[in-house]
């Protein structure tokens, strides 16, 4: 399976959907952003611009702290929790 690193979105993304979309994973890893399972970093990157968050549909908390490169075990640690 390939996997491209990619810039990080400046719009809203929503991992589920985009999975749904393209039948590849889109995911945060140590503060970088990657998608998983496209045939080249062409076709990642055409579908991180086609890709569309409808407004109805409320992020998670989890794809909020990924949106900043956190996951709630960093949010807990810096929070001292």
């Amino acid at each position: 399976m390939n996997i491209y690193e990619i810039e990080k979105p400046n719009k809203p993304v929503n991992s589920q959907l985009f999975n749904e979309e393209f039948g590849c994973s889109l995911f945060v890893e140590d503060g970088k952003w990657f998608i998983s399972g496209a045939e080249s970093k062409a076709q990642a990157d055409a579908f991180l611009e086609a890709h569309i968050v409808p407004e109805s549909i409320e992020p998670t908390i989890e794809q909020k702290l990924a949106s900043v490169g956190l996951n709630l075990d960093d949010l807990k640690e810096a929070l001292g929790l």
